[in-house]
């Protein structure tokens, strides 16, 4: 549910001999909402899990502006712009979707680091088929864990998460397959106050960092579970002939998201719209074309674009291919995208390229995100046979 504001505070922020530190709290909390559909405040908290706007007084007092968006207002997602290479964190129905029996996924962005504060985010996820010994024909039962960090802001604020995916996948004819999953994670949020500066700390000019801050934080993380579940359609010709199409929703419980004791401010639920495919154009490249849409309440992500795979060696376990991509997250940035997979391994790389109204502070530098997936394909016995779907 919504919070309620119990008063309509006014926009003069002089908080100089303001002594109610709740009040100060609850005042800029309404201003993040306040400002929420803002163009330009949008771009720049749809990225980030924080902002903190610091700033002196004309007598020194400190105007701390602790819009502490996607936290206590929509608490925000861990996102990376190669999401087709983190499918565990978009969709809980991709766990066990794949042609070998066991898959280790990593991914680690840095974003902005042309400005005071960059943000960070890494991923580790591992995946594998279960009961992969004929049992289910050609459905695929799957399981999977993920471990998720992100840390981002002036306050060091923090995000971890840990989690599970289980995916069933059922075979409805030679080549479609459908696919339901359900996740379920433990998450904690926490900012470290002592990386903050505050006016009481600075006597006679020096800055004490000993000295108290005269500021009364009373809870610095909180913790929540929260719910998903998505479904999957693949349509498959061949290894090198198929398209991907999912739904899913996250935070499907939401669960309550604020540092605040007195507020009980729901996360609102994250929707996914994702399609991929890979096509044949030649004997030696592939078009690999992908798009995600998502939306959590007024907030919207669109991010389409095509790679490209050149086929260098494709020799039975001896595969090598180049992977070139361009892509494009609307009114945010232009991605490029440089890759190569092996039998076992792919690695890519990518840059952001920003094209917001941030661009002011960040002179055109976004973010660069690197991913890495290693796979094993479990030797089965002579008498295990069966056939098996190409993914």
């Amino acid at each position: 549910m919504r919070e309620k504001l119990l008063f309509a505070p006014s926009l003069n922020l002089s908080f100089e001999k303001e002594g109610n530190n709740t009040r100060l709290f609850e005042t800029l909390e309404y201003l993040s909402k306040l400002f929420i559909n803002n163009k330009f405040v949008t771009r720049i908290i749809k990225h980030s899990s924080n902002v903190f706007f610091l700033r002196r007084g004309l007598k020194g007092s400190l105007l701390v502006v602790f819009l502490l968006t996607f936290s206590s207002v929509h608490a925000q997602d861990l996102h990376f712009s190669q999401f087709y290479n983190s499918p565990q964190n978009i969709n809980p129905a991709l766990t066990g979707l794949f042609h070998q029996d066991k898959r280790f996924v990593a991914n680690l962005r840095s974003q902005w680091a042309s400005v005071p504060v960059p943000y960070q985010t890494s991923s580790l996820a591992y995946d594998q088929k279960i009961l992969n010994d004929g049992r289910l024909g050609n459905d695929i039962f799957g399981a999977g864990l993920f471990l998720n960090y992100d840390i981002a802001g002036d306050a060091k604020m923090q995000t971890t998460q840990f989690g599970g995916n289980i995916a069933y996948t059922r075979q409805l004819s030679k080549m479609h397959f459908l696919s339901g999953g359900f996740r379920v994670l433990v998450a904690q949020r926490r900012f470290d106050i002592t990386a903050l500066t505050f006016d009481n700390q600075f006597i006679d000019g020096t800055f004490i960092p000993t000295a108290s801050t005269g500021e009364d934080f009373s809870n610095f993380n909180y913790s929540y579970v929260d719910l998903g579940a998505g479904i999957n359609w693949l349509f498959q010709i061949s290894k090198r002939m198929k398209f991907h199409f999912g739904m899913s929703v996250l935070h499907l419980n939401q669960p309550r998201a604020t540092f605040f004791e007195n507020s009980d401010f729901r996360q609102y639920r994250r929707w996914n719209l994702h399609l991929d495919a890979t096509v044949q154009l030649a004997d030696k490249i592939d078009l690999m074309p992908a798009a995600i849409f998502s939306m959590q309440e007024a907030q919207q992500e669109r991010l389409f674009g095509t790679a490209v795979r050149y086929h260098l060696d494709q020799r039975f376990a001896r595969e090598k291919s180049l992977i070139v991509g361009t892509w494009y997250r609307m009114n945010d940035a232009a991605i490029t995208s440089f890759g190569l997979s092996y039998p076992t391994w792919d690695a890519v790389v990518s840059y952001d390229f920003n094209t917001s109204d941030f661009n002011n502070a960040t002179n055109g530098n976004g973010g660069v995100e690197f991913s890495f997936i290693y796979t094993i394909t479990t030797v089965k016995p002579m008498n295990d046979r069966k056939s098996c779907p190409i993914f």
